[in-house]
């Protein structure tokens, strides 16, 4: 996250020199058709991905519907296919589990830092600053607490928190996430969006990073006219303004296209010179991709860009659960869990078929009977009296009947405990599993934090590409929009006068924090009880432990507030009081025996004293 007009950046922006801009070489219709083309090329990548998504979400998450479902109404009822729903529920509790523990809305969850450091001239007034980290001088430490706290309000402000657990709940499932930040300048505030799977279409770039994305959705007519204006879609189809007329409810495909802008110039401060670039583009007849969305829509339509601008910072964020290094799109529990979560469902259909033809068993019987046999509760079929002995008519079992069901309740648990085991759903109710074995009143707090940090080890990896491709960019997005709208406080003159690293992202949140007890916390206990041990032979061993800096790293690992902490300016202050006040201590002590002395000088010395030798007196008797 960079700080504005960091010294780096003003260097970078006078190497640019006085070269030209090149934009506007190509023009808007040329720019819609690249869009168009490579929308294509996209749709055709991800057209393979596309069944395997459709039966995960069929049983993993079947109410974000499926993704070639254009076609159909939304809210149709779903999940008529499902026969277990194991895999729901252990969807729902990493969903969750996840949020709570890594970007809950109770509790602070990240915080900017500057690691980096700085070294002054030997001329400086600061060299006493020397080798210190940028966060530990005080006026660095109130900008970036002043800074957290505008971001925090700004997510209080916005609709995060209550997007992102589908959003989190889309990586687990479709395993690739994406979510759009969009300001709303008129509220002041930020929006954010969760789209499905099957509007997005991705592209990385040489580091294996999201770049590029092309979004492919629906918006009313009425939508159209307020974002775009009448005229501008009176341009681009000839035909809005009557089925505006109609219908202005009538639904139809824009394309929205962000990439990086490949002629980037910084001095240039309107909406075409930011370094993402953002088109817009309609087809006539509002249809941009076929029904299968493989492919574009057929025939001839006029394409129109209705509208160019950018971005300062990437305003789409794309997260993948788990990647290969060759594909694009990502992975999430679901694809790793789906021959279990299958086997499940086929499982439970058995047994639910298997189940009822026990308890409804079909029958056979003689043709004449037909609509005269009650087989409810409590049914009675009456016979003619003169057709004989009814036993030798009366229906009978088509099947010899159904004993035992096929799959045992332990072998469909042991598939169940599979497919939490996929999605950790053991790691986040570790407590309660022990607590429903008669384990957790023994255990001390020592022993759950062990637990706490194993469970941080385990989803290490997952948590990790979380806040590396999503995390690390919604705040990075939010705080561009923060400081453009002049919210983020101004840095302080040691950042703006020196070349630095930018700002860093550390998270708080319980799993985050405890890794960090883990790891360092222990490492600094083990450090001072081996410490401790040595200091029973060596009394000068506590005088090698820095007590300032040792409390400082275990605040910093436990995630306290900087506020916990007193300013160095403070610390002095304290200090020369209590040097001041020890040396008045001393003084009370010592002024009554210099009282006490001084009246003994006063008296003359007895005869024969060592003080009356030593004051060179004689005995007065003698010689006398």
């Amino acid at each position: 996250m960079p700080v504005p007009m960091l010294a780096a950046d003003r260097a970078y922006n006078s190497s640019m020199g006085n070269s030209l801009s090149k934009l506007g070489s190509r023009t808007d219709n040329q720019k819609a058709k690249d869009c168009e083309k490579y929308l294509e090329v996209l749709a055709g990548q991800r057209l393979y991905w596309e069944p395997m998504v459709d039966n995960i979400i069929t049983y993993v998450n079947h109410g974000r519907r499926f993704i070639n479902d254009r076609n159909l109404w939304p809210g149709q009822q779903t999940g008529q296919e499902i026969y277990d729903d194991t895999a729901m529920l252990a969807r729902n509790k990493l969903r969750d589990g996840m949020v709570g523990n890594l970007c809950s809305r109770n509790q602070p969850w990240f915080a900017q830092t500057l690691p980096g450091k700085i070294n002054f001239p030997r001329a400086s007034g600061m060299r006493a600053w020397n080798g210190q980290s940028l966060d530990s001088y005080p006026q660095v430490q109130k900008w970036l607490q002043d800074s957290n706290d505008v971001l925090y309000s700004a997510f209080n402000r916005s609709n995060f928190y209550d997007v992102n657990t589908e959003f989190i709940s889309d990586g687990a499932t479709t395993g690739t996430g994406y979510m759009i930040i969009e300001e709303d300048v008129k509220n002041a505030r930020s929006v954010f969006t969760v789209p499905h799977y099957r509007e997005c279409y991705i592209a990385e770039n040489e580091f294996g990073m999201v770049d590029t994305i092309y979004r492919v959705y629906q918006m009313t007519l009425k939508q159209f006219a307020e974002k775009f204006g009448m005229e501008t879609m009176k341009a681009a189809d000839r035909n809005f303004e009557k089925a505006y007329e109609q219908n202005f409810y009538a639904q139809r495909d824009v394309l929205h296209a962000i990439y990086p802008r490949s002629d980037f110039d910084p001095r240039r401060i309107d909406a075409k010179g930011k370094r993402w670039e953002s088109v817009w583009v309609y087809r006539q007849g509002g249809k941009m991709l076929s029904v299968n969305g493989g492919g574009l829509a057929k025939g001839d339509d006029q394409i129109t860009m209705l509208e160019e601008g950018g971005y300062d910072s990437m305003s789409t964020v794309a997260w993948r659960w788990n990647k290969n290094s060759d594909e694009v799109y990502g992975r999430g529990p679901a694809h790793e869990a789906f021959v279990a979560i299958a086997l499940a469902n086929q499982m439970g259909r058995t047994n639910l078929k298997t189940g009822q033809q026990a308890a409804e068993p079909p029958l056979v019987a003689y043709s004449d009977q037909r609509g005269a046999i009650q087989r409810g509760a409590n049914g009675i079929t009456y016979l003619e009296s003169n057709r004989g002995d009814i036993r030798t008519r009366m229906p009978q079992q088509l099947t010899n009947g159904v004993q035992n069901l096929p799959f045992t309740i332990d072998y469909q648990e042991r598939v169940g405990r599979i497919i939490n085991e996929h999605f950790y759903t053991d790691v986040f109710q570790m407590m309660s599993q022990l607590a429903a074995a008669g384990q957790s009143e023994r255990m001390v707090v020592d022993q759950i934090q062990e637990l706490l940090g194993e469970k941080a080890a385990i989803l290490g990896t997952r948590v990790g590409r979380l806040q590396t491709e999503a995390f690390n960019p919604i705040i990075n997005r939010m705080y561009q929009i923060e400081a453009a709208a002049g919210r983020i406080p101004e840095p302080p003159d040691i950042l703006l006068s020196s070349i630095h690293s930018g700002v860093e992202i550390e998270y708080l949140g319980p799993l985050a924090q405890a890794q960090t007890r883990l790891t360092k916390v222990r490492s600094i206990q083990s450090f001072l009880q081996l410490a401790g041990q040595v200091a029973q032979f060596d009394p000068t061993v506590p005088h090698y432990v820095n007590a300032e800096y040792t409390l400082r790293e275990l605040r910093d690992a436990v995630g306290a507030p900087v506020s916990c902490i007193r300013t160095p300016e403070e610390i002095t202050a304290i200090q020369q009081s209590i040097n001041q006040k020890a040396s008045q201590e001393q003084s009370a002590q010592t002024i009554p025996k210099m009282a006490k002395a001084a009246a003994a000088l006063a008296k003359s010395p007895e005869s024969g004293s060592i003080l009356q030798k030593l004051m060179g007196g004689g005995d007065e008797n003698a010689g006398g």
